[in-house]
């Protein structure tokens, strides 16, 4: 039988959580900022060479199978790595961000790499901060938004969007699932933590940022010349529901 805490003790653990999520936003936030300024360094020069940009590949994409490995294998252990700024999932993360910056660049600009870095950045903020249905809003509109901004570039093949898309398909395909369970009262564990379905979900908002984000990408699909005004609806309707969600937190 496991011990209650005490109030002293749980509001050092409260403050230990605080102190590791800090430390994580610190983390990312530098992480984006050099993640920046090597894009705009590189992309100004165009100097990267092919075979440094598959080592790159290779290294962050086995860094990315070891995270996994660790994510796992943490899951089924008994160690507490929620106070721990480099977690497995946090490892994971970072490793998994630079893996998409390796793959994104030489297929798109880095204007668009960049804007695709700071999505990503948001997400993770989005996710330390928000309720998990706005996180969800948030994963499938951004997912949506990388996926049409790929698909779009003329340097990418029909193949490359069929993998593009497929991805793309996944993730919402998981979201959809998540919400759907979340909507009817379940709970669902990931590794140690249990999600549960928070108070005041907005149901409506997490249908239309699915909507948006479909439309955005199968419109870019059939029409391709067209991005902007996709994205831009997307934008708009994803900072719509964002304000509702801070508003709510104040």
């Amino acid at each position: 039988m496991e011990n209650k805490l005490t109030k002293e003790e749980k509001m050092k653990e409260k403050v230990a959580l605080s102190n590791a999520v800090t430390g994580k936003m610190v983390v990312v936030f530098a992480a984006l900022l050099l993640a920046i300024a090597a894009l705009v360094y590189f992309g100004e020069r165009m100097i990267l060479s092919p075979l440094v940009v598959a080592v790159a590949q290779i290294v962050a994409g086995l860094g990315t199978i070891a995270a996994l490995v660790w994510c796992s294998a943490s899951a089924k252990g008994k160690k507490d790595y929620r106070f721990n700024v480099f977690s497995p999932s946090m490892v994971l993360g970072l490793c998994a961000s630079t893996l998409f910056v390796t793959l994104m660049y030489p297929t798109v600009d880095a204007s668009r790499t960049i804007i695709s870095v700071i999505a990503l950045a948001v997400l993770f903020f989005v996710y330390q901060i928000y309720p998990v249905d706005f996180f969800i809003c948030s994963v499938s509109v951004i997912s949506g938004f990388i996926a049409a901004t790929v698909m779009n570039n003329q340097g990418v093949t029909l193949f490359k969007d069929l993998v593009v898309f497929a991805i793309y398909a996944a993730i919402m395909a998981i979201c959809i699932g998540f919400f759907a369970k979340l909507a009817k009262g379940g709970k669902i564990k990931i590794g140690k933590n249990v999600v549960k379905k928070p108070r005041g979900m907005i149901n409506a908002a997490v249908i239309a940022s699915f909507a948006v984000s479909l439309i955005a990408v199968l419109g870019v699909l059939a029409l391709g010349g067209y991005l902007m005004y996709f994205i831009a609806t997307a934008c708009v309707v994803y900072f719509v529901i964002a304000i509702i969600y801070t508003v709510k937190l104040m």
